[in-house]
């Protein structure tokens, strides 16, 4: 390069300065606005032979000015380097650069250039070819263009929009609602849709139809007539069904086999398939409005369901963990299977917890093995195994009782099951199978039906509550008899088929039907497809196929009956009108007498104020009295004095003490307007205070409150005597009322002043002469 500095050493300090970076090279001092730029530069740039600027030489034409070959840039500063080089910062201020036919041209951008049409020719290849065409065709050529079309540079089109365009359109005032339609209008829609069952047997009646010579049968008539098929089955068997009739008045729970209830546990009906539950037996614990279904009924309408813990179908159902279906009596008598929700019942979970011995038992009673899994009777060294829905429908006695323990951690609380074959029975005991807390769950037979024989026999040497070897041999062959009529059972059940109810349609609906189609050969078509629709009921196990009817099977068990005729709804109607009228005017009372209440008080506060100011205006002395007694008794916290002594407690008080006074006393005299001086109204205090000094020895409780009371009292009465001083009242006019001048003032016109200095120093003396006579006129 032939530079005459390390420029790796340059390119490392200049780094730590900032942009624009200047060539060092006093030939070149070249600016670049990047750190990249400029080290690029003095690693690829040569200093000492340096590319110069290639010009378009331009030749000078006389007459006209000089014009720009089209698609070539115009004279301005183009620079044409062999190699891509970077521009400065400053030569990126004030050019452009253009790669035109591979080769860089850089512009300036304050150079005017002319705008000329794309298809006027291209670049001629030199200058001299070019000025010899142009002055051999120079007439054509400035005819061609000047009677050329104008080139016109292309013209923005647009239009105006609002300023603050919304991402949505405006909403409405009024709210969208979806009204549901009546069931009118959805009885006259066709609610049916086709499945690939029906497909497939309407293309084989359609083949044979075409082979026949009649023509097929559309999807769309296919539909209307299964949903009118749906309908009036629907129609039919709501206007014939009883409701009364629905409900078991003697039904018992299908898990505890217990009929009573009480108002929280009450006996619900499947509105499906009529099944008996307890609320508690079958996790129920609010009863829904409307209609209710069962688990089974509710999520597999259609299909039949197997238990997972026995061979025994039909009863209450809950689905388990794993997606199958369990009897919730399995689940409770089963000591592995647990509930996952103790509320609700359900999900059945921990079937999986349950040994293979479990399974692998043989039920003694349906002769199954393997079928479900078995529990074994609780009597000792006794391993017989049974199921427990074949235990339920045999009646062995089982039972379900709440156990209370108490142990180191507290009480608790835990469920004792206990399950018996027919041999080990308890003697005596009535022979249900106990259910959910306790309650019986069906019996083999009642007391009532005990032989004579088979009571134990109680004067036996042996055991007194064993039976004899002949009553036993005699109670087995029972029990075989009746295991054996209790397995026939069983079988029966498991063999028969499920009841379905499917409707029936009569024939005048049937050919109602038939009258709206207009298709060859309809009555044969019609007896095909009723039938086809009693085996679909049927596979179905009766459920309907129309999702609506579905829901409101059997709903009407929980609805009054409408109203006959419309003069009783207009009654309600009236009636209800009745009620609300009645409502706003009891509110409109109620608001009246509440605002009355508000006048009383108002009233009573008023009364209260013109009271006092009434009392303050004519004995302003009795109100300072009562004020001054208020205080004195708030100072007898422990009310010693508030009431007189009780002479039965201490008959000889009136031995010891001549003038009994309590404060109760006080205040008859006080309200009476007794106390016509303020020395009268304190003598009865020191009375108070005096007499329990004199009954009472010094170290009593009583001796100390009446000195306690003494100190605190006088402080109370030398302040109110002060005020009543610096008041100044009236005691001659018998009300107390104020004087109109201040004592003091009234002491300067008594003659020679002898009065006030009499009673200054004699006031001691005045006083207990008062004291006596006030007690002697008490007295």
């Amino acid at each position: 390069m032939g530079l005459d500095f390390d420029v790796k050493t340059f390119c490392h300090n200049l780094r730590a300065t900032k942009p624009p970076y200047e060539c060092p090279v006093e030939t070149c001092r070249k600016v670049y606005k990047s750190y990249s730029g400029i080290e690029y530069h003095l690693y690829h740039y040569d200093h000492d032979n340096p590319t110069p600027a290639q010009t378009v030489p331009q030749k000078k034409r006389k007459g006209r000015p000089p014009r720009n070959t089209p698609g070539s840039p115009n004279r301005s500063e183009r620079s044409h380097s062999p190699g891509r080089e970077t521009m400065t910062y400053a030569q990126a201020q004030r050019m452009v650069e253009l790669e035109i036919q591979g080769r860089i041209h850089r512009i300036s951008i304050f150079e005017n250039i002319d705008v000329v049409d794309g298809g006027a020719g291209a670049t001629p290849k030199s200058g001299k070819h070019k000025s010899k065409e142009k002055k051999k065709d120079g007439s054509s050529h400035h005819h061609s263009v000047q009677s050329g079309p104008a080139v016109k540079l292309p013209e923005a089109v647009f239009r105006e929009l609002d300023q603050e365009r919304p991402d949505a359109p405006p909403r409405p005032s009024s709210y969208y609602r979806y009204i549901d339609k009546s069931v009118e209008e959805l009885d006259e829609e066709v609610e049916y849709d086709i499945d690939e069952e029906d497909y497939i047997w309407l293309d084989i009646m359609n083949d044979k139809r075409r082979r026949d010579g009649v023509t097929p049968i559309p999807q769309e008539v296919f539909e209307y007539l299964m949903d009118r098929l749906e309908k009036e089955s629907y129609f039919e068997s709501h206007n014939k069904a009883d409701p009364s009739t629905l409900i078991d008045e003697d039904a018992v729970c299908c898990i505890c086999n217990d009929g009573e209830c009480q108002n929280s546990n009450v006996i619900l009906f499947c509105d499906m398939c009529n099944l008996a539950v307890h609320q508690e037996c079958y996790g129920v614990p609010y009863i829904p409005e409307g209609q209710w279904l069962c688990r089974r009924c509710l999520q597999s309408p259609s299909r039949a369901v197997d238990c997972a813990l026995c061979p025994n179908k039909g009863g209450a159902f809950k689905q388990t963990d794993d997606a199958r279906w369990a009897h919730v009596v399995c689940a409770l008598w089963i000591p592995e299977v647990c509930f996952a929700n103790t509320v609700f019942l359900e999900p059945i979970d921990s079937i999986e917890h349950i040994p293979p011995a479990r399974w692998k038992l043989t039920c003694y009673i349906c002769k199954q093995r393997g079928s479900g899994a078995c529990i074994q009777c609780h009597k000792a060294n006794c391993y017989t195994a049974f199921h427990v829905t074949c235990a339920q429908q045999a009646g062995l006695y089982m039972k379900m009782e709440p156990v209370r323990e108490t142990g180191a951690n507290g009480t608790s609380f835990s469920v004792r099951k206990t399950a018996y074959c027919d041999i080990h029975t308890p003697p005596g005991s009535a022979q249900h199978l106990g259910g959910v807390g306790g309650a019986s769950m069906g019996s083999s037979h009642s007391e009532g039906e005990l032989d004579e024989d088979d009571e134990p026999s109680i004067g036996h040497d042996d055991d007194s509550k064993g039976w004899s070897s002949e009553r036993a041999k005699r109670a087995k062959a029972k029990s075989r008899l009746k295991m054996k009529r209790a397995r026939k059972i069983l079988a029966e059940r498991r063999a028969a088929a499920p009841v379905v109810s499917v409707p029936c349609i009569p024939p005048h609906r049937l050919s109602k039907i038939t009258s709206n189609l207009t298709v060859p050969r309809k009555s044969q078509f019609m007896q095909r497809l009723h039938s086809y629709w009693t085996l679909k009921r049927q596979s179905r196990n009766g459920v309907p196929l129309l999702r609506r009817l579905q829901t409101h099977l059997q709903s009407q068990r929980h609805i009054d009956p409408l109203p006959d005729s419309e003069e009783k709804q207009m009654a309600l109607k009236e009636q209800l009108k009745a009620w609300q009228r009645l409502r706003h005017d009891l509110e409109r009372a109620r608001l009246l007498v509440e605002l009355i209440r508000k006048r009383e008080k108002l009233k009573r506060e008023t009364i209260k104020v013109q009271q006092m100011a009434l009392e303050m205006q004519l004995t302003p002395f009795l109100v300072l009295l009562r004020s001054t007694l208020e205080q004195l008794q708030e100072r007898d916290t422990n009310k010693f004095f508030t009431e007189p002594v009780p002479l039965a407690e201490v008959p000889d008080y009136l031995d010891h003490i001549d003038t009994p006074m309590d404060f109760q006393t006080m205040w008859n005299l006080l309200e009476s307007h007794r106390y016509l001086t303020f020395e009268a109204f304190e003598a009865d205090f020191g009375l108070i205070v005096n007499n329990c000094l004199k009954y009472n020895a010094k170290d009593t409780v009583f001796y100390r409150a009446a000195l306690r009371l003494r100190e605190m009292g006088g402080a109370v009465i030398r302040t109110a005597r002060r005020q009543a001083e610096r008041i100044g009242f009236d005691y001659e006019t018998d009300r107390g009322s104020s004087l109109p001048l201040h004592p003091s003032s009234v002491g300067h016109h008594d003659e020679g002043g002898e009065s006030s200095s009499q009673e200054i120093g004699g006031k001691g003396v005045c006083r207990r002469l008062n004291m006596k006579n006030e007690n002697q006129n008490r007295s």
